[in-house]
Formats: structure tokens, sequence, C-alpha cells
């Protein structure tokens, strides 16, 4: 079985570093990606926006919160998970996000590279 991700897009705001007590750290981030295409029917641009909550770990986690910022554009390549939790009603609920094992920041800078740890 494979379960892997890339999506290429934009920082919401700045990875949110955590330490951990086991000593290890992770860093919760979002990234937005937009589709764009005519409407035949119109003639008019439209777009669309996804939002995916990417969380990465370990010195991946640390080099994403010293060098990502808001509006960042990235490469993420990872696999797709399910939070799951219980609802006030009692019910379960799962939200999707991604766990990066690799991230390449993107744009006009030469220096951008790949981390991957």
């Amino acid at each position: 079985m494979i379960n892997k991700i890339h999506i290429v897009g934009h920082l919401g705001k700045a990875p949110e570093c955590r330490s951990l007590q086991n000593g290890g750290v992770v860093a919760k981030f979002s990234v937005a990606t937009t589709k764009g295409w005519t409407n035949k029917q119109t003639g008019e641009k439209e777009t669309s926006t996804t939002w995916h909550n990417c969380e990465c770990w370990g010195n991946l986690a640390t080099v994403a919160e010293k060098y990502l910022k808001k509006g960042s554009l990235v490469y993420i390549s990872g696999e797709q998970l399910y939070d799951e939790y219980t609802g006030e009603d009692g019910s379960k609920k799962s939200f999707p996000k991604i766990k990066a094992f690799e991230i390449k920041m993107l744009g006009s800078k030469p220096e951008s590279n790949a981390f991957t740890f």
C-alpha cells in the first residue's frame, strides 16, 4: 500500500512549533492550494482554494519554524492521515491532515532548498 500526497501552495501563517514532554518537536501549519478555470458558460475566470492542515516532526519542524513564513510558496510531500475526536454530542469526528516528510521552499530566491529529515 502507498499513502503519499504532494501539494504546492502558500502558507496561511508561520508554523507553530511546540516541544513535547518526550523531547520531541512538532510544527503545525496550513497550506492553501488554489486551482483556476474559465467558466464555459460565462467566460469568467473562477478559482477554488482548499486548505490543508500540515504537521512535521523533529528536525524538520525546527527548520520549518526557522525558515517558513506566512505566504511562503512550498512543496510538501508526505502522507495523508486523519485525526479523530469525540464531539460534544458524543459522535466521532475526523479531519484530514498531512504529515510532511519533505518540504521544499519555492520562489524566486536561488538558495531555496529542500528539507528532509
